[in-house]
């Protein structure tokens, strides 16, 4: 692999490549790496360098009007390796419900077959160094529920929820360094910004992009195919910045980019107040030697369909008191810190900034089996459980929401009249949750009440009022699969529908996000989208 600084390009140089790649996360680095070896030449460029720097950090800096999302928060990592970086690790399966149409939820269904993505998701598994594709089945783990956790589940309401980690998140950046090291056939471009896609004269065909550095630095990439893999707001907004040929942006003829923004909210709401004796051994997560497991208690398809109810799940996490919160902040920005997972800096300024009641979702969300290394997660995990079968009383926890969010057009981004460091337009964000996302949640949590107390578990003490909800960093729709371009703005492979050679790539192409974590299925898409560019530039 050739490494190249874009700060040290000759100006208004031109490179070439069969395909170049934006972005440098975990999209990006997936497709490159299964076009490593290939006769392809591919060129991958990344804003940001090796290492977090704060300039190039606030590219990503947004207009936040709709429903709020974390507040001095780095959802976002703009360096090599890009959002995963800072990535828990967290993975889950989609299912062949969450591709299909669903009266009952607007804009639902994917145009792909399930099982034409299904078959990507072993190898996806394997690059994310997951335990196995097959422990996503809930029958897999059944010897190690316990009598009160099996009684809990109910076919026809409650079904369980399946998580795996692996021993450590994939750090795509570290991941791929040496493969692409290796490589004769890729080139990295650190520190180059695009900031235009040019396409030919006619307007049907992808022709470059303009690339620019924060010191002034300006060259072009020509490219048979270029794909876009900056995350699900980069895209849209690379999408609707370039207007040299299409006035309201590329693919945007039907005012379809930017639009149907999707994230997964989360809320923490209400307490189980367990009863003696009870022992919850997989929906506290179980670490196994190669990874973790975690049982959430989710809606059923069936009661779903029944009652015109969203995706969501639940988890139960260990209560904490105030004083925990205080050590958590503490915890948390260590725990970041050696395990250099992520720019420390600006995303944990929520331990200065924040108020204390603000910590606690944050809590529930990034939990020690997310933040420990794995061999120490397992020691603290034993010695949790054998200190709990020595207690008196059940202890309490608390009920934690992760939630589908509809598909909804009025969810969306938009370039501001305000310009970055590099003269672009900065995107504003109006993420809307409508009411049947709160109602969800509110049944969920009567069904998981019943069922607590039918199972022997212990009591669970409702939540009051409204959920207040929290962002999961999830951003994805807004550049979604579709037929036709009037309801989309990519087809089954990723391409720009009418731009020929123009690819996305990530989550910002999920017409539909379920509750599930995106990252198992990015890289799947990503390696579903490697053999189509295989087959297509063949034929070229």
């Amino acid at each position: 692999m050739t490494i190249i600084d874009a700060t040290e390009v000759e100006p208004n140089a031109e490179l070439a490549a069969d395909v170049c790649i934006v972005g440098a996360g975990a999209a990006g680095l997936t497709l490159a790496g299964a076009l490593d070896g290939t006769s392809l030449s591919v060129c991958v460029i990344e804003s940001g360098g090796m290492e977090p720097d704060p300039d190039t950090q606030a590219l990503y800096d947004l207009d936040v009007r709709g429903y709020p999302v974390r507040e001095n928060f780095m959802s976002r990592a703009r360096y090599y390796g890009g959002s995963c970086n800072i990535w828990a690790g967290r993975s889950m399966r989609f299912t062949a419900q969450d591709f299909a149409p669903r009266a009952w939820v607007p804009h639902s269904g994917w145009p792909l077959e399930y099982g034409e993505l299904a078959a990507y998701y072993p190898a996806a598994a394997r690059v994310l160094g997951l335990p196995g594709d097959e422990l996503f089945d809930a029958s897999r783990h059944a010897s190690q529920l316990t009598d009160q956790e099996r009684r809990l589940y109910d076919a026809d309401r409650l079904v369980p929820a399946v998580s795996l980690w692996a021993r450590r998140p994939k750090r795509f950046g570290a991941g791929y360094r040496a493969t692409l090291r290796r490589s004769r056939n890729i080139r990295l471009i650190l520190r180059g910004n695009v900031v235009n896609v040019r396409l030919h004269a006619d307007g049907t065909r992808v022709e470059s992009v303009d690339v620019a550095t924060l010191g002034g630095r300006r060259f072009r990439v020509r490219a048979n195919v270029v794909v876009l893999a900056c995350g699900g707001l980069e895209n849209a907004r690379l999408l609707l910045a370039s207007r040299e040929q299409h006035a309201a942006g590329i693919g945007n003829a039907h005012d379809v980019v930017g639009r149907y923004f999707m994230d997964h909210p989360r809320g923490v709401y209400g307490r189980v107040h367990l009863r003696e004796g009870a022992r919850l051994s997989l929906l506290d997560g179980w670490p196994r030697a190669e990874g973790k497991v975690q049982f959430g208690v989710g809606l059923s398809p069936a009661l779903q369909e029944r009652e015109a109810l969203l995706d969501h799940y639940a988890t139960v996490e260990v209560e904490h008191s105030e004083y925990t919160a205080r050590q958590y902040q503490s915890f948390i920005r260590t725990m970041k810190v050696l395990l250099r997972r992520g720019y420390a800096g600006s995303r944990w300024d929520v331990g200065r900034r924040a108020k204390l009641s603000d910590i606690s979702g944050l809590m529930y969300l990034l939990t020690p089996k997310e933040l420990m290394p794995h061999a120490l997660y397992r020691a603290y995990w034993r010695a949790r459980r054998m200190v709990g079968r020595r207690r008196a009383g059940g202890g309490r926890r608390v009920v934690v929401y992760f939630c589908e969010q509809p598909p909804d057009p009025a969810s969306r981004v938009t370039l501001t009249a305000e310009r970055d460091a590099l003269g672009l337009p900065r995107l504003a964000l109006d993420w809307r949750l409508p009411p049947s996302v709160h109602e969800s949640v509110c049944r969920l949590q009567s069904l998981l009440k019943a069922q607590l107390e039918r199972a022997g578990v212990g009591t669970l003490e409702e939540g009051d009022g409204e959920v207040r909800f929290t962002d999961a960093s999830h951003h994805m729709g807004t550049t979604r699969m579709s037929t036709t371009p009037r309801t989309g703005v990519v087809d089954t492979h990723g391409m720009v529908h009418g731009v020929h050679g123009l690819y996305v790539a990530g989550s910002s192409v999920f017409p539909a996000a379920s509750h599930k974590n995106p990252t198992l299925t990015i890289v799947a898409l990503s390696l579903r989208m490697a053999e189509h560019l295989q087959r297509v530039e063949a034929r070229a």
